[in-house]
Protein backbone atom coordinates (compact mmCIF):
# COMPACT_ATOMS: atom_id res chain seq x y z
CA UNK A 1 0.00 0.00 0.00
CA UNK A 2 1.72 3.52 -0.84
CA UNK A 3 1.48 6.05 1.74
CA UNK A 4 0.10 8.97 -0.65
CA UNK A 5 2.06 11.85 1.37
CA UNK A 6 5.68 9.73 1.48
CA UNK A 7 8.32 12.63 0.21
CA UNK A 8 11.00 12.66 -2.28
CA UNK A 9 14.01 14.58 -1.73
CA UNK A 10 15.45 15.42 -4.93
CA UNK A 11 18.74 16.90 -5.25
CA UNK A 12 19.32 18.87 -7.84
CA UNK A 13 21.94 21.58 -6.40
CA UNK A 14 24.87 20.02 -8.28
CA UNK A 15 26.88 22.12 -11.26
CA UNK A 16 27.30 19.33 -13.64
CA UNK A 17 30.81 20.30 -14.37
CA UNK A 18 30.99 17.18 -17.16
CA UNK A 19 28.66 19.02 -18.87
CA UNK A 20 30.32 22.07 -19.93
CA UNK A 21 30.02 24.55 -21.42
CA UNK A 22 26.39 23.76 -21.56
CA UNK A 23 26.23 23.40 -17.55
CA UNK A 24 26.97 27.14 -17.72
CA UNK A 25 23.24 27.97 -19.07
CA UNK A 26 21.40 24.81 -17.84
CA UNK A 27 21.56 23.17 -14.10
CA UNK A 28 22.48 19.41 -14.63
CA UNK A 29 18.66 18.22 -13.83
CA UNK A 30 17.27 20.57 -16.76
CA UNK A 31 19.68 18.81 -19.34
CA UNK A 32 17.47 17.51 -21.71
CA UNK A 33 16.98 13.84 -22.99
CA UNK A 34 15.28 13.93 -26.20
CA UNK A 35 11.88 16.74 -25.59
CA UNK A 36 12.69 16.46 -21.91
CA UNK A 37 15.02 16.98 -18.75
CA UNK A 38 16.33 14.53 -16.74
CA UNK A 39 14.27 16.26 -13.69
CA UNK A 40 11.24 15.27 -15.31
CA UNK A 41 11.68 11.74 -16.03
CA UNK A 42 12.64 11.16 -12.53
CA UNK A 43 9.53 12.72 -11.27
CA UNK A 44 7.15 11.13 -13.77
CA UNK A 45 8.92 7.77 -12.64
CA UNK A 46 7.85 8.83 -9.69
CA UNK A 47 4.37 9.54 -10.48
CA UNK A 48 3.75 5.95 -11.99
CA UNK A 49 4.28 3.94 -8.82
CA UNK A 50 1.70 6.84 -7.40
CA UNK A 51 4.66 9.03 -5.42
CA UNK A 52 3.67 12.69 -5.73
CA UNK A 53 5.33 14.82 -3.11
CA UNK A 54 8.42 16.41 -3.81
CA UNK A 55 11.02 18.20 -2.25
CA UNK A 56 13.70 19.63 -3.91
CA UNK A 57 16.94 20.44 -2.71
CA UNK A 58 18.53 23.23 -5.13
CA UNK A 59 21.60 24.92 -5.38
CA UNK A 60 23.34 26.01 -8.61
CA UNK A 61 20.98 28.23 -10.92
CA UNK A 62 17.92 27.42 -8.65
CA UNK A 63 16.04 30.03 -9.98
CA UNK A 64 15.45 28.04 -13.15
CA UNK A 65 14.60 24.62 -11.63
CA UNK A 66 11.41 26.42 -9.75
CA UNK A 67 10.68 27.73 -13.09
CA UNK A 68 10.38 25.09 -14.92
CA UNK A 69 8.83 22.89 -12.32
CA UNK A 70 7.10 25.67 -10.62
CA UNK A 71 4.45 24.39 -7.75
CA UNK A 72 3.60 21.42 -9.65
CA UNK A 73 0.22 21.87 -9.42
CA UNK A 74 0.01 21.62 -13.73
CA UNK A 75 1.89 18.27 -13.48
CA UNK A 76 0.11 16.92 -10.87
CA UNK A 77 2.59 16.95 -7.90
CA UNK A 78 3.72 18.71 -4.81
CA UNK A 79 6.52 20.30 -5.00
CA UNK A 80 8.60 22.80 -1.85
CA UNK A 81 12.14 23.96 -2.42
CA UNK A 82 15.01 24.43 -0.42
CA UNK A 83 17.99 25.84 -1.28
CA UNK A 84 22.15 25.26 -0.47
CA UNK A 85 23.80 28.14 0.45
CA UNK A 86 27.01 26.05 -0.11
CA UNK A 87 27.63 22.52 -1.30
CA UNK A 88 26.49 20.09 1.81
CA UNK A 89 26.92 16.83 -0.18
CA UNK A 90 24.67 14.61 -0.79
CA UNK A 91 23.68 14.38 2.95
CA UNK A 92 23.91 17.39 4.00
CA UNK A 93 20.53 18.97 2.82
CA UNK A 94 18.42 15.95 4.55
CA UNK A 95 19.28 18.25 8.01
CA UNK A 96 17.14 21.19 5.69
CA UNK A 97 14.51 19.09 5.11
CA UNK A 98 13.63 16.66 7.64
CA UNK A 99 11.34 18.66 9.32
CA UNK A 100 8.91 18.61 6.21
CA UNK A 101 8.75 14.89 7.39
CA UNK A 102 7.19 13.60 9.91
CA UNK A 103 8.61 11.38 12.41
CA UNK A 104 9.24 7.69 11.91
CA UNK A 105 8.15 8.22 8.34
CA UNK A 106 9.66 6.48 5.16
CA UNK A 107 10.75 8.85 2.59
CA UNK A 108 12.90 8.98 -0.54
CA UNK A 109 16.36 10.13 -1.41
CA UNK A 110 17.77 9.95 -5.02
CA UNK A 111 20.02 12.04 -6.95
CA UNK A 112 18.87 14.41 -9.56
CA UNK A 113 20.80 12.91 -12.39
CA UNK A 114 19.70 9.30 -12.20
CA UNK A 115 17.30 8.01 -14.82
CA UNK A 116 15.79 4.47 -14.02
CA UNK A 117 12.47 2.32 -14.74
CA UNK A 118 12.63 0.46 -11.46
CA UNK A 119 9.32 0.30 -9.37
CA UNK A 120 9.87 2.24 -6.11
CA UNK A 121 6.68 0.48 -4.44
CA UNK A 122 8.70 -2.53 -3.97
CA UNK A 123 11.47 -0.88 -2.88
CA UNK A 124 9.64 1.02 -0.27
CA UNK A 125 7.45 -2.49 0.44
CA UNK A 126 11.51 -4.22 1.09
CA UNK A 127 12.20 -1.39 3.62
CA UNK A 128 8.62 -1.87 5.39
CA UNK A 129 9.10 -5.00 5.39
CA UNK A 130 12.67 -5.26 6.91
CA UNK A 131 12.01 -2.61 9.30
CA UNK A 132 14.73 -1.10 8.20
CA UNK A 133 16.93 2.50 9.54
CA UNK A 134 17.89 2.64 5.64
CA UNK A 135 17.92 0.96 2.38
CA UNK A 136 20.08 1.69 -0.13
CA UNK A 137 19.36 0.58 -3.83
CA UNK A 138 22.45 -0.71 -5.67
CA UNK A 139 23.33 -2.19 -9.15
CA UNK A 140 25.52 -5.18 -10.29
CA UNK A 141 28.11 -3.91 -12.70
CA UNK A 142 30.49 -5.60 -14.40
CA UNK A 143 33.96 -4.03 -15.24
CA UNK A 144 36.24 -5.35 -18.02
CA UNK A 145 39.84 -5.69 -16.24
CA UNK A 146 42.56 -4.00 -18.07
CA UNK A 147 45.06 -6.44 -16.80
CA UNK A 148 46.24 -10.07 -16.44
CA UNK A 149 45.33 -11.73 -13.46
CA UNK A 150 47.06 -13.41 -11.47
CA UNK A 151 46.25 -16.66 -8.71
CA UNK A 152 49.35 -16.43 -6.58
CA UNK A 153 50.34 -18.90 -3.48
CA UNK A 154 53.34 -19.38 -2.30
CA UNK A 155 55.02 -16.98 -3.94
CA UNK A 156 54.22 -19.28 -7.33
CA UNK A 157 51.97 -18.25 -9.94
CA UNK A 158 48.78 -20.89 -10.00
CA UNK A 159 46.89 -19.78 -12.73
CA UNK A 160 46.68 -16.66 -15.14
CA UNK A 161 43.21 -15.20 -16.07
CA UNK A 162 43.66 -12.72 -18.87
CA UNK A 163 41.34 -9.19 -18.66
CA UNK A 164 38.60 -11.24 -16.51
CA UNK A 165 35.81 -8.89 -15.82
CA UNK A 166 34.89 -7.74 -12.03
CA UNK A 167 31.13 -8.01 -10.79
CA UNK A 168 30.56 -4.81 -8.06
CA UNK A 169 27.59 -4.04 -6.26
CA UNK A 170 27.23 0.25 -7.01
CA UNK A 171 25.53 2.30 -5.15
CA UNK A 172 22.67 3.62 -7.28
CA UNK A 173 22.15 6.92 -5.54
CA UNK A 174 18.38 5.99 -4.44
CA UNK A 175 17.79 5.48 -0.69
CA UNK A 176 14.80 5.13 1.48
CA UNK A 177 15.32 6.23 4.90
CA UNK A 178 13.54 6.45 8.00
CA UNK A 179 12.90 9.66 9.77
CA UNK A 180 14.41 9.10 13.53
CA UNK A 181 16.40 10.84 16.13
CA UNK A 182 19.39 8.97 13.80
CA UNK A 183 19.12 11.67 11.08
CA UNK A 184 20.88 13.77 13.71
CA UNK A 185 24.41 12.34 12.77
CA UNK A 186 24.18 14.75 9.98
CA UNK A 187 26.21 17.78 11.26
CA UNK A 188 24.27 20.92 10.46
CA UNK A 189 25.32 23.04 7.67
CA UNK A 190 28.04 20.97 6.87
CA UNK A 191 29.18 18.81 3.57
CA UNK A 192 28.24 15.65 4.05
CA UNK A 193 27.78 12.74 1.58
CA UNK A 194 25.80 9.66 2.00
CA UNK A 195 29.14 7.12 2.17
CA UNK A 196 29.54 9.32 5.27
CA UNK A 197 26.31 8.83 6.65
CA UNK A 198 26.47 4.95 6.26
CA UNK A 199 29.38 5.17 8.19
CA UNK A 200 28.18 6.57 11.15
CA UNK A 201 25.40 3.92 10.86
CA UNK A 202 27.24 1.33 10.44
CA UNK A 203 29.10 2.10 13.67
CA UNK A 204 26.25 2.26 15.38
CA UNK A 205 24.62 -1.01 14.52
CA UNK A 206 21.37 0.35 13.06
CA UNK A 207 19.85 -1.76 10.34
CA UNK A 208 20.78 -1.23 7.01
CA UNK A 209 19.41 -3.02 4.02
CA UNK A 210 20.22 -3.22 0.39
CA UNK A 211 17.88 -3.34 -2.88
CA UNK A 212 18.89 -4.95 -6.32
CA UNK A 213 17.60 -2.34 -8.92
CA UNK A 214 17.41 -4.63 -11.59
CA UNK A 215 15.35 -3.21 -13.89
CA UNK A 216 16.86 -0.34 -16.15
CA UNK A 217 19.02 2.56 -14.36
CA UNK A 218 22.08 4.80 -15.74
CA UNK A 219 23.23 7.60 -13.11
CA UNK A 220 24.04 10.72 -16.35
CA UNK A 221 27.16 12.34 -15.15
CA UNK A 222 28.68 12.89 -18.29
CA UNK A 223 27.30 13.53 -22.08
CA UNK A 224 27.78 9.93 -23.31
CA UNK A 225 25.20 8.17 -20.78
CA UNK A 226 22.67 11.07 -21.21
CA UNK A 227 23.15 10.21 -24.69
CA UNK A 228 22.60 6.41 -24.04
CA UNK A 229 19.35 6.85 -22.10
CA UNK A 230 18.38 9.13 -25.35
CA UNK A 231 19.00 6.43 -27.37
CA UNK A 232 17.09 3.74 -25.12
CA UNK A 233 14.03 5.81 -24.92
CA UNK A 234 14.16 6.49 -28.97
CA UNK A 235 14.36 2.55 -28.94
CA UNK A 236 11.44 1.90 -26.99
CA UNK A 237 9.07 4.30 -28.76
CA UNK A 238 9.38 2.70 -31.66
Amino acid sequence: MVNKNTKIIILAGGKGRRFNPFSFVIPKPLMPINQNPILMYLINSFKKNNFKNFLISTGYQAELIKAYLGTGKKLGIKVKYFKENKPLGTAGPINKIKNKIKINDYFFLINGDVYTEMNYKKMMTFTKKGNYDMVVGFIKKKYKNSFGVLDIKDNKIKNITEKPNSLFNISSGIYVIKNTSNLNLIPKNKFFTMPNLIEKYLSKGLNIGAYNIKDYWMGIENIDNLKKVGTRLNKKSI
